[in-house]
């Protein structure tokens, strides 16, 4: 009887821990469904919100209480679940780096950029459905905004102020110039985002987009 107590404090103990460290979970309340590792997470929905925690009236549920402008979800979402699975309405196609605002898409690609009397350019196309650009545009318009990362070594950082695109129903491309007094030697990461929410490839869920800059 005695080691049958035991042992059942001890699995108790064990799974206090093991909540702990997961983070909370989601109750009636509001709070967390997900735990914390993996509500962060990389993907673009809710990134810059505490990553997702729930699924509120078809659309993601962020962890600092937002609903995600972009992202879809299931709402039939019970609390055995460790996860959320999100569908983004609009992501990204297709992106490169190039010299020249010619050809679409940009060729050749570029991994490594010269410094010199030239912008470095960044090239994106939007996929954006007949469901995203219903929802989501302001008069056949969607507002986006590409933020460029600079990483002086302890990490990436936003170096400079957003720049503001916009792109028609019917142009889903664009190149967006960053001027040559703008770039210093080193790694450079470019990012895209609708509202609150970065824009990854479908597929394979890049978010951020690397180039190298030299003299």
């Amino acid at each position: 009887m005695r080691r049958r107590l035991t042992t059942l404090v001890l699995a108790t103990l064990a799974l206090g821990v093991i909540a702990w460290l997961a983070g909370p979970l989601a109750g009636s309340g509001g709070s967390c469904l997900v735990p914390a590792a993996s509500a962060a997470g990389r993907a673009g929905c809710c990134h810059y919100n505490r990553g997702v925690c729930g699924c509120q009236n078809g659309r993601a549920r962020c962890c600092d209480g937002k609903v995600s402008a972009s992202c879809r979800c299931n709402a039939g979402l019970t609390t055995r679940q460790i996860g959320i699975n999100t569908e983004p309405l609009v992501s990204l196609a297709d992106v490169a780096f190039a010299r020249q605002d010619m050809p679409e898409p940009p060729s050749p690609r570029l991994t490594l950029f010269r410094l010199g009397a030239d912008p470095l350019r960044f090239w994106f196309k939007l996929d954006c459905g007949p469901e995203c650009w219903n929802q989501l545009a302001v008069d056949n318009v969607l507002p986006l905004e590409v933020r460029w990362l600079f990483d002086p070594g302890s990490g990436p950082v936003v170096d400079g102020d957003p720049q503001r695109v916009t792109l028609l129903r019917d142009r889903p491309t664009v190149f967006v110039a960053r001027p040559p007094s703008q770039l210093r030697q080193g790694r450079w990461e470019t990012e895209v985002r609708f509202e609150t929410e970065r824009l990854c490839t479908r597929g394979d869920e890049k978010c951020w987009f690397q180039i190298e800059v030299q003299r």
